[in-house]
């Protein structure tokens, strides 16, 4: 349910006696019940009481402001809308009750209740649109040739009808790309708070230069009386902003808002964003023609999450899941001694062997560099970077040294002692580098230490 509040209502100082206009025009039919009652919010009965809440409870119980007999401020009233989220809005209409519609007003929105802007401007008169909001009339019935127009229309601010008039503003409908809405639509009909800003009540033609040249106070009450702002429903029609990546948004009975159910990848109150790991495209915002779906990072099965980065697409650095260089995820967080964009290269110190996938469950060994024969503790980290003399594994070798593979010698000793595998290798290692031959039928490799 969303909040609503004014800023005045009648009655809230105490009793106030109010009249309706439509008794004070010739050629009205005459009424049987009192054309002028009693505005009390403190009173006991009812039928006196007018709160703003009446005008969004669906009933023909009504909001009303305070006349202009109380002083010609109340021309000035603002009445907000909290959605409690964000919507897209799509039309908002306006039922008055017992009075005319209002004469110059804005309808505004906003996203966090502090900074509003306009949707709509309307006008007692064409002129009026000029002097007082510097904007060229819509003569007739309101259009639109932008989708983020903001017009100024005198359609909605006649005097008649003089009770239960109407005003429909509709915010989607009309404009350019209303049938798919394009992202400027999107933004312009975002909106969590609703403000109506009165700046002025419509009032007889008759009454117009008597209550611009004289103190309201000095004016026959029964004129001032019957000027005041009336509502009985403000209807908001719209739908959750799930820019295009969901089919339903359903009341959550946790929260008491309305969550989106989002496909195509995407997370979020609003599926404003790809899901962990599917960032290898950029999000954007589904359409009636086009999903977008939001693409899995190929992170070979050593990572869960991914961002993307516009640099890395443009040099065609990332991996999609098809195996192409194409788009810019980069992977977060690589497992099992893994590194790089798509972690597909080892981590510094690790290697992965000749024929290991990148996508096997611990494609990474350590280098078997010793450090009293190697430059680096880092070896040739895979098959990419090898060459017939430096195959994967490889250290870089001091001088003196020779960087051959020790297969057999690594082989064996791993076979045999299982668990005492390193410590043995490492004093084998260090016997051949003092020249002693260890191991028969064995090729030795200075400077290799696992």
């Amino acid at each position: 349910m969303a909040d609503i509040h004014a800023n005045a209502t009648c009655g809230s100082q105490g009793p106030e006696m109010f009249c309706k206009l439509v008794e004070h025009v010739p050629g009205q039919p005459a009424r049987n019940r009192p054309q002028c009652r009693v505005c009390n919010q403190k009173s006991i009965k009812p039928l006196e009481q007018h709160p703003i809440e009446y005008a969004i409870d669906g009933t023909n119980r009504w909001w009303q402001s305070p006349s202009i007999k109380n002083g010609m401020e109340y021309h000035q009233v603002t009445v907000t809308l909290d959605l409690k989220q964000v919507f897209q809005i799509a039309y908002v209409i306006i039922k008055a009750a017992n009075s005319p519609r209002p004469g110059n007003w804005v309808l505004e929105r906003s996203l966090d209740g502090v900074t509003y802007d306009p949707w709509q401007y309307y006008a007692i008169t064409d002129t009026e649109c000029l002097t007082r909001f510097n904007l060229n009339p819509r003569t007739g019935p309101p259009y639109y040739t932008r989708d983020d127009e903001v017009i100024c229309t005198s359609f909605y601010s006649k005097i008649q009808p003089l009770e239960n008039g109407e005003i429909h503003t509709s915010l989607i409908n009309g404009r350019p790309s209303a049938e798919d809405p394009s992202p400027t639509l999107l933004n312009f009909t975002s909106a969590r708070f609703i403000r109506l800003v009165f700046q002025r009540i419509r009032t007889l033609n008759a009454d117009l230069m008597t209550l611009a040249l004289n103190d309201p106070r000095d004016v026959d009450p029964i004129v001032t009386r019957r000027y005041y702002y009336s509502i009985k429903d403000i209807s908001v029609g719209g739908m959750c902003i799930c820019y295009g990546h969901a089919k339903a948004c359903p009341l959550n009975e946790g929260t008491k808002k309305f969550s989106c159910e989002c496909e195509h990848n995407t997370c979020g109150e609003s599926c404003d964003r790809c899901c962990p790991g599917y960032q290898q495209q950029p999000w954007m915002a589904g359409t009636f023609l086009t999903r977008h779906v939001c693409e899995k990072c190929n992170c070979h099965g050593q990572a869960d999450d991914c961002y993307f980065n516009q640099t890395v697409a443009d040099l065609t650095l990332s991996l999609d899941a098809t195996g192409q260089r194409r788009g810019g995820g980069v992977c977060v967080g690589c497992r099992h001694n893994t590194a790089g964009v798509n972690c597909e290269n080892c981590s510094a110190g690790f290697y992965r062997p000749q024929g290991v996938s990148p996508e096997d469950p611990e494609p990474c060994r350590p280098c078997l560099c010793h450090p009293d024969g190697s430059t680096s503790q880092s070896c040739v980290s895979n098959d990419g970077q090898a060459t017939p003399t430096m195959p994967a594994g490889s250290c870089p070798c001091k001088e003196g040294f020779e960087a051959k593979a020790l297969t057999e010698a690594f082989s064996e000793l791993q076979e045999q002692h299982g668990p005492a595998f390193p410590l043995l290798w490492s004093q084998t290692s260090r016997r051949v580098l003092g020249l002693e031959k260890t191991l028969s039928n064995a090729v030795l490799s200075m400077g290799l230490l696992s």
